[in-house]
């Protein structure tokens, strides 16, 4: 376990200092890639959860994913390649994620920041399709294309994102989801001048349905969209 932890704490510490590269490197020569990959993700948590950096997140994050897509190409064993692969679309979902604005975290999100995040999530949706890993990921991963594409101001292409990912948790049986997912297109739609009455009042109505469910899941997407809606509004 210490000779885990020790690469782990350098690597955080040349990180700290803006040593990616060299931080990777010392993560990467571990002899076990699969709790070197481990600790890449771990990593990355990191970069956003103490360092608050983005740009520091999405480079290292790319850096990780690249690693388990190659450990994923020279394993003889196709068991341990899916999970490569897996673990890549976990990493490319998760760094994406913190790149979108609508949480209200307290880091600050550059318009490139958000430009990298969206090109992660299209990775990762990439990923769940490769896989094959069925309607709910996709959808998931469709609804991070759709949130990021929407935080870039490409509302109508999110609006499209926000739609497919409905279908596919309706195609789940997922209908809590599937409502969070049209309360997106609402709050899209509510940035658009030309659908700015539609949306706000859909939003409204989505909000009743989530909070009326007897369901901690419809509470907290609720909480979601009330939270992107103020940031929104504000921008």
């Amino acid at each position: 376990m210490e000779s885990q932890e020790t690469p782990r704490s350098q690597a955080f510490d040349l990180l700290a200092t803006g040593n990616l590269s060299t931080a990777v490197a010392a993560i990467t020569a571990m002899a076990d890639t699969q709790a070197a990959l481990e600790s890449l993700a771990r990593l990355c948590t990191r970069a956003y959860r103490d360092l608050k950096s983005v740009p520091t997140l999405t480079g290292l994050a790319w850096e990780a994913i690249g690693f388990a897509l190659q450990c994923a190409a020279a394993s003889p064993d196709p068991k341990a390649t899916g999970r490569y692969k897996d673990r890549a679309r976990a990493i490319a979902y998760n760094a994406a994620a913190n790149c979108w604005p609508g949480w209200g975290d307290a880091v600050v999100i550059q318009p490139l920041d958000i430009a990298q995040g969206l090109k992660l999530a299209e990775r990762s949706y990439e990923l769940v399709e490769e896989l094959g890993l069925g309607d709910k990921a996709s959808a998931t991963s469709l609804w991070l294309v759709g949130a990021l594409q929407m935080a870039a101001g490409r509302l109508s292409t999110a609006i499209a994102q926000f739609l497919r990912a409905e279908e596919a948790f309706q195609r789940a049986q997922l209908p809590v989801q599937a409502t969070m997912a049209r309360g997106y297109v609402a709050l899209a739609e509510k940035a658009l001048p030309e659908s700015q009455l539609r949306g706000a009042e859909s939003l409204a109505a989505i909000l009743r349905s989530l909070r009326g469910m007897d369901s901690r899941e419809a509470q907290f997407f609720a909480d979601q969209l009330h939270t992107a809606d103020r940031i929104f509004s504000s921008r």
